[in-house]
């Protein structure tokens, strides 16, 4: 049961965070970011300056007058860089000089020398000094001093980042200062406001009774009420006698904060994950996040449960170069309810890519390791997990040159059997140390008619099955082909292929003679080699072929062309009379021989975009085929002591109008007792602006009583309620035949600019007769420039007959 002292204050702030506010911010919004400068405009007027001195008739230079105390300084030398223009005739534009050389320009509408080296600047005050540009209803400069105090509406931008108040005291050599009930904005996206905002260095900030938030409204959904802070942009803000805030409404305090202001990674303690289950009881996950240097970085976890459980995890993550990425993740869980022996239960996983590899290859490593089965349906959340019934772990260094493609596998596949965790014998292991794999695409012999095509591997393959085959051997597989085009006309295309497939094993079963003289072949390996030849053939008719174009604006396309087409295939392979002492381990050991034919009809529409940007491409096909042996030994349908040569019908409709919406169908039909052998229907539904449907459908049919054995429907949608606020997702899994809800999923999103909250539900169940049935409340709240501030979660299992 969820308890609820633990959600009630988790709805209390996620409802604060979603309602409006009455009322006005008590201090003025963070200020937009800073317009640019507008370039000088040289019809105003400038400040007169002193007379250029007069040639002497003697050779010499006769000074000026000395200026009066009224006037201004001496002119400057050379020319002045372009500052803030005049608004309009009635403003000055001016170039001042500071004691060491720095250039001031700006304008205003008025200037007052009142000494020599101290200058009153009224009305609309502009003043740019290198990166620095102020803006005031009047200031005044020290030009020894290099100090600007102002008054008014002040706004002081440097770079990205914008500061503004009622008054400010700046000194332009250093670039430092402090405004009075004042609002600053820090790149990426940092506001912080308070009763005074000292400008300490080029990165640092000293803030008094103010607030700190990372949204620009008016009245924050989120912010931290600070008595002290000292803000390092690109490090910390320290900030002491901190409450934080949803909208006006109180949250929380804490007398100290250390709240990262900065894009690159910090390293640091996360914010804890609170939960509860039934089984586990109520849980709180703690983390520490460490950044390991620019490319690597590491995260440890702590799970605590009331109910004796334990777990431990280490996530790490790295990328040292633009090609090569990769994740590795470790958990172990105490699970007090699994015997002594067993009570730590694991999980690992390592993912990793790289296009770093010489001559152009790419290497991937996807491994994935487990306790026991059972810790799918324990521990993990998804779904396509907790119905996995194998695990696939594989690393292949792959190349592609031209039609020539070269693989390099290892592979370790276990598949599951039994759900005991106790048992060693619970699953098959199968394993490929390595397997070299090398294709050549279909490629053209020199001038001649002919294309080759080849496939072949070597690998040594480890088996183990329970009770069953076990051992090591080698294998080697070769399976080249020629193909003959034969060109006639243009609707009519027809080609022929040979070619053989050689094989070779290292060991096979063991042949013996049982009590009754019959032979025998028993699950052991005898150590002999064995080597298989097929020989293969293929041809292939499409046509005669019939189409014609239609004109017509429909939709996004403007063009459309019907094409009609027959296509018979036909395929041989040989026999091979020791098929039965071949080792079993994947497809390459169990093709058969085939002797079959397959008819096929088309209708296909193709559309041509209106517009004309694009290709045509495949909007509607509907195809019906069937399948046909030639081996009277093997036929494609059967069933109680009857056997037909020809195969169940097969139809197929896939309709695709536009990118996001698509529908396939196919029924397969068993003529031979006329009933179904299995149907399936998928499909997506886009609607735009975030709204879409999926279907997926598949059901499988026992053709001689037409009763199904196995029918499944998984459901998903996407509703976007209110654009860029709302949205919904769900899915659903349902097993028809067993009649009982796998799992259904539901969860809503709400976005503001600032802050995003989730909430999840989701019920699953596992298992046919006494099922095991989890139910999963989660609710997460993000921050901007922060992450997921707080994750609640509940859980309950129970057992069910």
């Amino acid at each position: 049961m969820v308890d609820p002292r633990r959600v009630l204050p988790t709805l209390v702030l996620g409802l604060c965070l979603v309602l409006p506010v009455a009322g006005r911010q008590e201090q003025p919004p963070p200020p937009e970011p800073p317009p640019a400068a507008p370039e000088e405009n040289p019809a105003q007027p400038t400040v007169p300056t002193p007379t250029e001195p007069v040639p002497d008739p003697a050779g010499g230079q006769t000074p000026p007058a000395e200026p009066a105390p009224a006037e201004p300084p001496p002119a400057v030398p050379a020319p002045a860089p372009s500052g803030p223009p005049g608004a309009g005739p009635d403003r000055l534009d001016f170039t001042l000089k500071t004691e060491d050389g720095g250039i001031a320009t700006g304008s205003a509408g008025d200037l007052e020398y009142v000494r020599e080296d101290y200058v009153r600047l009224i009305g609309g005050v502009q003043l740019k000094y290198q990166d620095v540009d102020i803006k005031a209803a009047q200031a005044e400069l020290d030009l020894e001093t290099q100090v600007v105090t102002a008054q008014g509406e002040v706004i002081l931008d440097q770079g990205p980042r914008r500061l503004t108040g009622d008054t400010l005291n700046f000194n332009l050599e250093t670039k430092t200062g402090n405004l009075t009930n004042a609002t600053a904005h820090v790149a990426p996206d940092y506001y912080f406001e308070g009763r005074e905002i000292v400008k300490t260095g080029d990165d640092t900030y000293q803030v008094t009774d103010g607030t700190f938030t990372s949204c620009n409204q008016e009245v924050p959904d989120w912010s931290f009420r600070l008595g002290t802070a000292t803000v390092d942009v690109g490090g910390y803000a320290r900030v002491r006698h901190a409450s934080m805030r949803a909208k006006r409404l109180p949250v929380f305090y804490t007398p100290y904060i250390l709240w990262p202001v900065k894009e690159d990674r910090t390293s640091g303690l996360l914010i804890p994950n609170i939960g509860y289950s039934d089984r586990r009881g109520a849980s709180l996950g703690l983390a520490y996040y460490q950044v390991l240097g620019r490319s690597y970085d590491t995260t440890f976890h702590v799970d605590l449960y009331s109910q004796e459980y334990l777990g431990f995890g280490n996530e790490f993550r790295y990328r040292p170069s633009e090609g090569t990425r990769g994740h590795f993740l470790g958990y172990v869980v105490r699970d007090p309810e699994i015997p002594l022996n067993e009570e730590w239960r694991w999980k690992l996983e390592w993912n990793h890519e790289t296009t770093d590899l010489p001559w152009g290859m790419r290497g991937v490593v996807n491994y994935q390791e487990f306790s026991d089965f059972n810790f799918f349906q324990d521990f993990e959340r998804d779904f396509d997990r907790n119905t996995l019934r194998f695990i696939d772990n594989r690393a292949f260094a792959s190349g592609n040159w031209g039609p020539h493609l070269l693989n390099l596998l290892v592979q370790d596949r276990q598949t599951f059997i039994t759900q005991d965790i106790t048992d060693p014998d619970s699953s098959i292991e199968q394993r490929k140390l390595p397997e070299v794999e090398y294709r050549l695409r279909s490629t053209r012999i020199g001038r001649t008619p002919l294309y080759a095509q080849f496939e072949g591997s070597a690998a040594f393959l480890d088996i183990f099955r329970p009770n069953g085959l076990e051992g090591q051997y080698g294998r080697f597989d070769l399976f080249p082909q020629l193909t003959l085009p034969i060109r006639t006309f243009p609707w009519l295309s027809l080609s022929v292929s040979g070619g053989g497939r050689f094989t070779w094993w290292g060991d096979t079963l063991t042949d013996t003679v049982g009590p009754d003289g019959q032979r025998v072949i028993t699950n052991e390996l005898d150590g002999e080699t064995l080597t298989r030849t097929l020989p293969f053939a293929s041809a292939q008719i499409v046509g005669p072929s019939f189409s014609r174009i239609f004109d017509a604006k429909i939709g996004s396309f403007g063009r459309f062309k019907h094409v009609i087409e027959p296509r018979w295939t036909w395929n041989y392979l040989g026999d091979f009379e020791e098929e039965d002492e071949i080792p079993s381990f994947d497809e390459v050991d169990n093709i058969g021989s085939n002797n079959r034919g397959r008819l096929a009809l088309a209708n296909r529409v193709l559309g041509k975009p209106a517009d004309g940007q694009g290709s045509a491409r495949e909007i509607f096909l509907f195809e019906i085929a069937r399948n046909y042996s030639f081996d009277d030994e093997l036929p494609l349908q059967r069933g109680e002591g009857q056997t037909a040569q020809e195969g169940p019908l097969e139809a197929l409709v896939r309709f695709t109008p536009t990118a996001g919406t698509s529908i396939k169908a196919e029924v397969d039909y068993n003529t031979l007792f006329s009933n179904l052998d299995s149907t399936s229907l998928s499909g997506n539904l886009g609607l735009g602006g975030g709204n879409a449907v999926g279907l997926t459908w598949f059901t499988n049919y026992n053709a001689v009583t037409g009763e199904a054995v196995n029918d499944q429907v998984r459901l998903t949608g996407s509703v976007a309620v209110w654009p860029d606020r709302l949205r919904f997702e769900g899915q659903i899994n349902y097993d028809v035949e067993q009649g009982f809800l796998q799992q259904q999923t539901y969860v809503a999103y709400w976005t503001q600019q600032c802050y995003s909250l989730r909430l999840e539900w989701r019920d699953f169940q596992a298992g046919v007769d006494a099922r095991i049935r989890d139910r999963d409340f989660r609710f997460s709240l993000s921050l901007k420039n922060v992450g997921t501030f707080l994750d609640l979660t509940s859980r309950s299992s129970t057992r069910e007959p």
